[in-house]
């Protein structure tokens, strides 16, 4: 469902106040001004205006017009925001999902773990001291369960992206189990029925988990594989790059050897997806048209070689982050509503073959002639 234009309006004018871009007591343009700023009619204008003054964002001053308010004096409500990195992909999409619908009077408390089950223990700890609600990005660590457990019982805490185990806490994830099966599903529909999975250990996060189950799920019932497993390489987190695509490369050149080699791979996200397109690269297979790749994709196409080539599950960070602010007023609105998980299907954006531009024809073509007129040396 669309937004509102001047839910649209609101919001902007709101982000530009939190990032500190309009302070208290500077002047907001004209009805008139931000009609023709905002291709909408002045009556649109007045009703986003007149709904910030109504929440105190701004106040309207006679021959001065519209300025921000001062809102220093009104308590904020801490919200804590545990993320690995907040500039991160995804985790910086979901920020911005949840800061820009964040409600009014809750001020986000930026906490940073770095992956290290050490530093979220010490994030979890001062966010129960300081803060009225909890928002986190586990890492998944079982040494931090109980401290989870404390933490989900003391304050509103929301876990985003994957569900540790024994935590009775508001979920809001990927459905990664039901948007595997619509990836294979597509490869199926494509005429793939020899599919490998490429997946990194160890895997403590759930979401790993569910993308996996839903791989062995769709090779026994829908194309009989008794034993899955057959089709399954699993690459270190701990090898340095180099190792890990040389291992990917590897593998790979052993699976297209078999007698019956496989047609496609379903990655289990980016960073086995850019090792396989590198393999590829390496030993002369084309993407899509001798191998399909299917990969959960969470880092924007343009970060990604060969992007394009690939079947895309991309996950939907903006949107998961705006349940998660929802979600969040909610449980500090009404402490006593019992948790629950929201989950958010991927879009799936299928490979598209690579053309060669008359521009790459004509480049090859002189280089060649330029090649062939260059004596070898001696």
């Amino acid at each position: 469902m669309q937004e509102k234009r001047w839910v649209s309006i609101a919001s902007s004018i709101k982000g530009a106040i939190r990032r500190g871009e309009l302070h208290a007591g500077a002047r907001i343009a004209s009805e008139t001004e931000m009609a023709t700023q905002w291709n909408v009619s002045p009556m649109t204008v007045h009703r986003a205006l007149t709904e910030l003054q109504r929440e105190g964002w701004v106040v309207r001053r006679r021959k001065i017009g519209t300025v921000v308010a001062d809102r220093s004096a009104m308590p904020a409500t801490k919200v804590a925001l545990i993320f690995t990195n907040h500039a991160d992909l995804p985790q910086g999409a979901y920020a911005a999902g949840i800061e820009e619908n964040l409600g009014d009077g809750l001020q986000l408390v930026p906490l940073s773990t770095h992956g290290s089950a050490v530093e979220e223990a010490k994030c979890l700890e001062r966010a129960v001291a300081e803060c009225s609600a909890i928002i986190c990005y586990p890492t998944g660590a079982p040494e931090n369960t109980a401290l989870m457990k404390k933490a989900a019982a003391a304050k509103p805490l929301l876990l985003i992206d994957c569900m540790p185990e024994g935590i009775e806490a508001d979920v809001v994830m990927t459905d990664n189990f039901g948007s595997m099966l619509m990836g294979l599903q597509h490869l199926r529909a494509l005429g793939h029925t020899r599919i490998a999975y490429f997946m990194e250990f160890p895997h403590l996060v759930s979401s790993v988990r569910e993308r996996f189950a839903g791989y062995q799920q769709f090779m026994k019932q829908e194309i009989g594989v008794d034993d899955p497993e057959r089709w399954v390489r699993r690459f270190s987190c701990s090898m340095s790059w180099e190792q890990y695509c040389g291992r990917v490369e590897t593998v790979l050149a052993e699976l297209l050897s078999e007698d019956q080699p496989i047609t496609a791979i379903a990655c289990q996200q980016d960073a086995v997806m850019a090792a396989l397109l590198e393999a590829c690269v390496q030993l002369g297979v084309s993407v899509p048209e001798d191998l399909a790749i299917l990969s959960f994709n969470d880092m924007p196409p343009r970060m990604q070689p060969l992007a394009h080539s690939v079947h895309r599950l991309v996950q939907r960070p903006i949107e998961m982050g705006a349940m998660v602010a929802k979600r969040i007023q909610q449980r500090l609105n009404s402490p006593q509503i019992a948790p629950q998980q929201m989950r958010l299907m991927t879009d799936l954006y299928p490979a598209v073959a690579h053309i060669t531009s008359d521009t790459a024809r004509q480049f090859r073509a002189a280089r060649q002639a330029q090649q062939k007129e260059t004596p070898s040396p001696q």
